[in-house]
C-alpha cells in the first residue's frame, strides 16, 4: 500500500496525473484496511485531479479561442440570408448564392444559425431525373449523399432536395479537403436520379464557397462543444478544490 502510495505521488509530481489516480484507485481497491494510508491518498486525489484539470483546461482554452478567431475571421466572408416569408435564416458565402437558385441546376451550401451545415440541391428543368441524391467529384476525392427521396418535391419545373446536416457532411468535408490542396479547379456535381443522372461543373469558387461555409460550421460546432467542455473543468477543478479544504478543515 506504500509503494502504491508512493508511485501515485511520483507520477503526481511527474505530471502523470492519469497514472496517479488510476494508482490511487489501486490502493483503495486492493487495501482497504489500511486507514492510514486511506486518509492520506484521500487528500491527495483531489490535488490530482485538480492538476489534471487544469492542464486539460488549458489545451482546451487554447484550441476554443483559435476557433473564435477562426470564426471570427469566416464570418465576415459569409451573407446572412433571410428573407420575408422564411421560418429560419442561414448563412452562405456569396459566391455560392443565387437569388434565382430554384430557377437553376446546382447546389447551395448553408449554414444554419446555430451552426449545422447542409446543402440543399436544385434540377431546373427537372424533366423526369427525379433526383434522390447528389455527388461531389473533386481532384482531390469524392463524395455522395445517401438517397432522399422524401425530401424531393417539385416547385415549377424544378427538383429540390434539402439534405440533413448528416447527409451533407461528406460534401462538405471533401470540397474544404479539396481548398486546402490547392485543388479546386475541375470540379463537378452529380445528380443521381431514378432514370439516369446529370452532371454539372462547378467554378473554383463555388466550391471554395463550400469549404469555407463547412469550415465555419465545422469551427462552430466544436467552439460550442469545448465551451461545454471548459465549464465541465471549471466546475471539476472548484469541487476538487472545495475538496482540499474540507480535508484541510478536518485534519486541523
Amino acid at each position: 500500500a506504500r509503494n502504491l502510495l508512493a508511485k501515485a505521488e511520483n507520477d503526481f509530481n511527474s505530471g502523470n496525473y492519469a497514472s496517479s489516480i488510476a494508482l490511487l484507485d489501486s490502493l483503495q481497491k486492493t487495501f482497504p484496511a489500511e486507514t492510514a494510508l486511506q486518509r492520506e491518498a484521500m487528500a491527495m486525489r483531489p490535488k490530482v485531479i485538480e492538476a489534471e484539470a487544469t492542464k486539460a483546461l488549458a489545451a482546451v482554452d487554447s484550441t476554443y479561442n483559435a476557433d473564435i478567431e477562426t470564426l471570427k475571421s469566416l464570418k465576415t466572408q459569409l451573407k446572412w440570408i433571410k428573407t420575408p416569408g422564411m421560418i429560419e435564416g442561414y448563412w452562405i458565402a456569396p459566391e455560392v448564392y443565387r437569388s434565382d437558385f430554384m430557377n437553376t441546376t446546382g447546389i447551395e451550401a448553408r449554414v444554419s444559425e446555430i451552426g449545422e451545415f447542409y446543402i440543399v440541391s436544385s434540377v431546373n428543368p427537372a424533366g423526369n431525373l427525379k433526383h434522390q441524391s447528389i455527388g461531389l467529384k473533386t481532384s482531390a476525392g469524392n463524395a455522395r449523399t445517401q438517397n432522399d427521396g422524401e425530401s424531393n418535391y417539385r416547385i415549377g419545373g424544378a427538383e429540390v432536395i434539402t439534405f440533413s446536416p448528416a447527409q451533407s457532411d461528406t460534401i462538405g468535408m471533401v470540397a474544404r479537403n479539396a481548398v486546402e490542396a490547392n485543388q479546386a479547379a475541375g470540379a463537378s456535381v452529380i445528380f443521381y436520379g431514378v432514370k439516369g443522372e446529370k452532371s454539372v461543373k462547378i467554378s473554383p469558387a463555388v466550391l471554395k464557397g463550400i469549404g469555407k461555409a463547412y469550415a465555419y460550421s465545422a469551427a462552430t460546432i466544436r467552439a460550442r462543444d469545448l465551451q461545454v467542455e471548459r465549464e465541465r473543468l471549471n466546475r471539476t477543478i472548484e469541487i476538487a478544490r472545495r475538496q482540499q479544504q474540507s480535508t484541510a478543515a478536518a485534519d486541523r
